[in-house]
Formats: C-alpha cells, sequence, structure tokens
C-alpha cells in the first residue's frame, strides 16, 4: 500500500497511530459521552441530544468491530511482529553504522590533512 507523499519510515508511526485512536475509541463508554443536562429549551440542548443520537450508535458499532483487537492475543501479535520487523537487529545495525560512520569521518579527515602533519611515525 503506497500513501502520497508519505515515506515508508513513517509508515509505522502512522499504524502505531492509527492503532492508538482505535484503542481511544474503543475504550470510550457511551455514558462518557452524554452532555451535561441542559435545558430542553435552549438551543444548544437540542443539538447535543441530536448529536448524541447520532454519534452513540456510531460508537457502539465501532466498539464492537474492533472487540478483537483488545484482546491480548492481537496486542501480543502486534507488538511482537513489530519488535522482529524493526528492533530485533537494532543493536548490530546500529554498531555497522557507527563503524562506517567512524570509519568514513577518518578518511576525510586523512585525506583534508596536509602530509607533514598527519604522516604515519613508521613512514620515517
Amino acid at each position: 500500500m503506497s500513501l502520497p507523499g508519505c515515506r515508508l519510515q513513517a509508515l509505522p508511526s502512522l499504524c502505531l497511530s492509527m492503532l492508538l485512536l482505535a484503542c481511544l475509541v474503543a475504550s470510550m463508554t457511551t455514558e462518557s459521552l452524554i452532555p451535561t443536562p441542559a435545558p430542553k429549551k435552549s438551543h444548544w440542548g437540542l443539538v447535543r441530544a441530536r448529536v448524541m443520537e447520532m454519534v452513540k450508535p456510531l460508537v457502539n458499532k465501532t466498539k464492537d468491530r474492533w472487540q478483537w483487537l483488545w484482546g491480548p492475543g492481537a496486542v501480543k501479535g502486534f507488538v511482537q511482529t513489530y519488535y522482529e520487523d524493526h528492533l530485533k537487529d537494532l543493536g548490530p545495525r546500529t554498531q555497522a553504522w557507527l563503524q562506517s560512520s567512524r570509519d568514513q569521518l577518518l578518511s576525510k579527515t586523512f585525506s583534508l590533512c596536509p602530509q607533514l602533519l598527519c604522516r604515519n611515525q613508521t613512514q620515517d
């Protein structure tokens, strides 16, 4: 799946954001969406009541559809897959990157250094 204007490095962050958003929606109870009591005669009271009528079924439906995600197996599987795909060989990759960066920096430094100052002492 390719998203327009997105790099592949941003995809794990996007997936994690979507997962957190889904967790937030599923953890919401319909009772927490009930507005504070307002006089029925006020315009905003009627608007709130109408919005609640529309939102409550949507929240319930979303919560029911995503119920499988909140089981320990799904979260454990996601974390395990993320670890295996992105973090398992992080140590060796980091060490290899540091080694190559150091080697490149040293070679650039020696190439810029005058021969009188940087020549090996064994060359004398």
